[in-house]
């Protein structure tokens, strides 16, 4: 008999993502805590030349096998340009909810539809609290294949209520990992980024922020930015996991990745 808020474990298998960490998401509804340290290198010549790190808090609840509440990028941001001041400070916080609305155990597929609404609360001089938050509907899916296989996918569009306070993108986020051992799992990451448009906040030469920041920048509409992940996850116990992947660019648009290292540890329930 399933316990009160746990996680669905007709699924163990399944791992999740590791990068896009804010919008790439699980299609199985889980209680977990996900610590997040991202290591981000901003390609030089750009006005952010230098370093972005950040340490968030992702929580999950999962209150029914099906239904689940999110609370993503809780926590501190890093911004250490090679010729100007360093600041740190909050992040926006990001609540919203899941539903698994396709669950086959039997085949090991599923599919799920959620929203998040990013609410400004976080600090000015690390490129949040801006307008009046932002919302970002998905779907992602997920499917066992061949020999422990996995792929998974997450779609959704991104857009703030107040248009000229921040850019809006459609997202496509792809998984692919292998279970070796019972325990290892190497994996695979792609995350394209379609702008629709931007804000008013910043030149073009910023670029934009993917997932992690939105810059606000103008003239963003149109442009696509595509990132490559690799990496691995190891299921310590049944409860603990730890990942990480290192993301570079694949376009020759790479706003402020040049390079991302993502490191996680998730206890789930």
């Amino acid at each position: 008999m399933r316990r009160l808020f746990q996680s669905d474990h007709e699924f163990d298998d399944f791992v999740g993502p590791v990068s896009n960490p804010i919008l790439n998401k699980d299609p199985r509804s889980n209680s977990h805590a996900r610590i997040l340290f991202i290591n981000n290198n901003v390609p030089g010549g750009h006005p952010l030349d230098g370093n972005i790190q950040a340490y968030a808090l992702q929580m999950n609840l999962a209150v029914t096998e099906r239904l689940s509440i999110i609370a993503d990028k809780d926590g501190l941001a890093h911004i250490s340009p090679r010729n100007g001041p360093s600041t740190t400070g909050f992040l926006n916080l990001a609540a919203g909810l899941k539903y698994t609305f396709y669950r086959d155990v039997e085949n090991q597929t599923l599919a799920a539809f959620g929203f998040l609404y990013e609410i400004p609360s976080g600090e000015a001089k690390v490129q949040q609290n801006q307008g009046s938050g932002s919302f970002a509907p998905f779907v992602t899916y997920g499917k066992e294949f061949g020999n422990k296989w996995h792929y998974l996918q997450t779609t959704g569009y991104y857009f703030p209520l107040k248009s000229s306070q921040g850019s809006s993108y459609i997202w496509n986020s792809f998984h692919v990992d292998k279970q070796l051992f019972g325990w290892f799992y190497p994996l695979a990451e792609l995350n394209w980024f379609w702008y629709t448009s931007g804000g008013n906040r910043l030149p073009p030469v910023f670029g934009e922020g993917d997932g992690l920041l939105n810059l606000g920048t103008r003239g963003q509409a149109g442009a696509h930015l595509v990132t490559a992940a690799l990496g691995a996850k190891a299921v310590l116990t049944n409860k603990y996991t730890v990942g990480f992947a290192l993301e570079f660019p694949l376009t020759s648009r790479n706003d402020i990745i040049n390079q991302r290292l993502t490191v996680e540890l998730i206890g789930r329930y």
